[in-house]
């Protein structure tokens, strides 16, 4: 069985290298999501396993509720093992919070969709619960060997190709913004999406500062959209397992009529960053429905991002639930009450 032999409070040397960098990698299970969390209250905790894979829990007290709760983000990865492995080191961090005091554990890799990753996990008493990140699934643009600018476009449709060329002829120009510096802007033009759709975006100013961390350990990239003096749109992507993979976009929903292909345009300038890289496949994001996970039907609010990346090459790709599981239910039964009182 696996085991977790050693827990620190502090990343050791090369942890991202660990966590990071191989197959399955993450950026929320990197350093700087650490410490982002930690600024928020939560308590990092980096796990050495008995096979030598790494993985980063998150903890929380809520005094005066016993015990803690616990969550490995987009962990524990599989680091190019199979998904038995990766159960396995679920079912040893299970172990490991229980041990030390832990009421329930989730946790969520980026994982493709596995029966058998599903089957070692009910058996350890882990239970599907809703995603606690935005998408489960992903909608990827395969990346093969020989990959160019006429590759790409022949995998989109032909209106796709006709929005990017109206784009460029419109001179909508895209540029890199190492510095962060039109950050707040990506969050104003998603806070226009967020009201027009009706979702939250929660919090902006964290958001932000977790955008510059990340741009800051060099596990992103962002994008800029320009036309004229303005910016019609930008793109953040993260930089993990091998892959790019946006992770937040938007453009100016005022001027969409005018410039049409503003997003198409990113879109393409990010699998062109992915090729010049050398990766196998890219990620455009998830387009879930919340509550059913599953590819979004006409009328649904996502229906017509679905429809966008899929005209530019992306295929649905079926990823792993997160998962939790209750380490002393009794403890878990006085959370969920005070939590019900709280919410009223």
């Amino acid at each position: 069985m696996t085991q977790v032999v050693r827990a620190e409070t502090r990343p050791p040397p090369g942890w991202d290298e660990l966590v990071v960098t191989p197959p399955g990698g993450h950026v929320l299970q990197s350093r700087a999501w650490a410490e982002h969390r930690a600024g928020q209250g939560w308590q990092p905790h980096f796990l050495t396993f008995d096979d030598d894979r790494s993985a980063l829990v998150l903890t929380r007290r809520q005094p005066p509720l016993p015990g803690f709760g616990a969550y490995a983000p987009r962990g524990p990865i599989a680091a190019g093992d199979g998904p038995e492995a990766v159960a396995a080191r679920a079912v040893a961090m299970a172990n490991w919070a229980r041990r030390q005091g832990g009421r329930v554990l989730a946790v969520d890799p980026e994982l493709t969709s596995s029966p058998e990753y599903d089957r070692i996990l009910a058996t350890a008493g882990f239970r599907q619960r809703e995603e606690i990140q935005a998408s489960r699934h992903r909608m990827l643009v395969a990346l093969p060997s020989g990959s160019n600018d006429d590759t790409l476009l022949a995998g989109m449709s032909k209106s796709a190709r006709q929005r990017i060329r109206a784009a460029e002829a419109a001179g909508t120009v895209i540029e890199e913004d190492a510095a962060g510096e039109a950050l707040p802007e990506l969050a104003r033009m998603l806070g226009e999406a967020a009201e027009t759709k009706q979702f939250s975006m929660g919090n902006v100013g964290p958001l932000i500062g977790w955008w510059r961390r990340v741009l800051s350990a060099g596990h992103a990239h962002f994008w800029v959209a320009r036309h004229g003096a303005g910016l019609v749109g930008a793109l953040l992507a993260y930089e993990h397992g091998g892959h790019l993979a946006t992770a937040y976009s938007a453009d100016d929903r005022g001027r969409r009529t005018e410039l049409p292909g503003t997003m198409h345009l990113l879109r393409l300038n990010f699998l062109r960053s992915a090729v010049a890289r050398g990766h196998t496949f890219a990620d455009l994001g998830g387009v879930d429905v919340p509550g059913a996970r599953r590819i979004p039907e006409e009328g649904e609010p996502t229906f017509g991002l679905y429809e966008h990346k899929r005209s530019l090459g992306a295929v649905w790709t079926e990823s792993a639930a997160a998962h939790e599981v209750v380490l002393r239910p009794g403890w878990q039964k006085v959370a969920q009450l005070a939590a019900r009182v709280r919410g009223g």
